[in-house]
């Protein structure tokens, strides 16, 4: 049976990775019906050089090797060893459903003016499956509006033409990267939404990357780039009110860390907003904290 099918995983290939990535490859090539090629991209310097041998050295997957350590950019260039017809993403702690790649193909096959499929998935937390988008359906008569209240694009639910969705969409920011991607789907692609669960997210694995602040301290440059793509007016309020908010959490988050001009800095910025106007109470619990630091003469601030 010929692969018509690419599917790309991103992994550092570190010991707490290893047993993740096996069971997403399984996921892969058990019930799907399918033949698929996984493009496994091993990125950054914490790989087990035993893992990553037994990778390169397996013939039913296709194996990179990047040193750049970018989620992100592992994924650009796995995209860009895509060879197939059709394609899709899985990150290595995740693993798609039986029949969740014929169930996508067949929505690509059936209607060839479609770009890409959309599908709902499980959340795996605690030991129990839970629908990870409600109102799902609802994607499909709205993608923006439904966008800006949940980003409907998780790495393990779609399935994409590959001639017409490029490398572009995957110059993406650091952060926000998967919402900043479905928003250029909306904007330019035609999409099927399926409220069919195909995938199961696994949540609190090792190394997840929204644990990380650096995705926190990175989202309101995302959330302009996301501005810069020209959506419509309505959708550019949203965006504007997120971008306020953003530089609210990360006031407070280098509050928490102890920086306290950091955080006056990102909450300033957020006041000269019309939509960051309802953060200004936070300005008192701000000043009472300053004051009492300087009172304690601890009000210098180390970076």
């Amino acid at each position: 049976m010929s692969a018509s099918v690419s599917i790309i995983i991103p992994t550092t290939a570190s010991p707490g990775r290893a047993p993740l990535l096996r069971r997403a490859l399984r996921s892969l090539q058990e019930d799907q019906n399918h033949a698929v090629v996984p493009i496994v991209v091993v990125n950054g310097s914490r790989f087990v050089s035993d893992i990553l041998g037994e990778l390169k050295r397996r013939r039913d997957i296709r194996c990179l090797y990047v040193d750049k350590a970018s989620h992100t950019n592992a994924r650009l260039e796995g995209r860009r060893m895509v060879q197939t017809q059709y394609f899709g993403l899985l990150d290595d702690d995740d693993e798609y459903l039986p029949g969740a790649v014929p169930l996508r193909l067949a929505a690509l096959t059936n209607d060839p003016s479609l770009d890409g499929v959309i599908t709902n998935g499980y959340s795996h937390d605690n030991g129990q499956d839970r629908v990870q988008f409600t109102g799902f359906s609802a994607c499909q008569g709205d993608p923006l509006g439904s966008l800006m209240d949940n980003n409907w694009l998780h790495s393990a639910g779609a399935l994409f033409h590959t001639a017409r969705v490029s490398t572009e969409y995957f110059c993406v920011p650091r952060s926000m990267e998967l919402t900043y991607m479905a928003l250029m789907l909306a904007l330019t692609r035609r999409l099927q939404f399926l409220d069919v669960p195909t995938y199961r997210f696994h949540r609190g694995t090792p190394e997840s990357l929204s644990a990380m602040r650096t995705y926190y301290r990175d989202a309101p440059q995302a959330i302009r780039q996301m501005m810069a793509l020209v959506p419509p007016t309505q959708v550019r309020r949203r965006l504007l009110r997120r971008y306020a908010a953003s530089l609210h959490e990360l006031s407070d988050l280098e509050r928490r860390d102890g920086k306290l001009w950091t955080a006056w800095r990102y909450h300033l910025k957020s006041l000269t907003l019309r939509e960051g106007l309802r953060y200004l109470p936070y300005t008192r619990h701000l000043l009472r904290l300053t004051v009492t630091l300087r009172l304690s003469g601890e009000g210098h601030e180390s970076h």
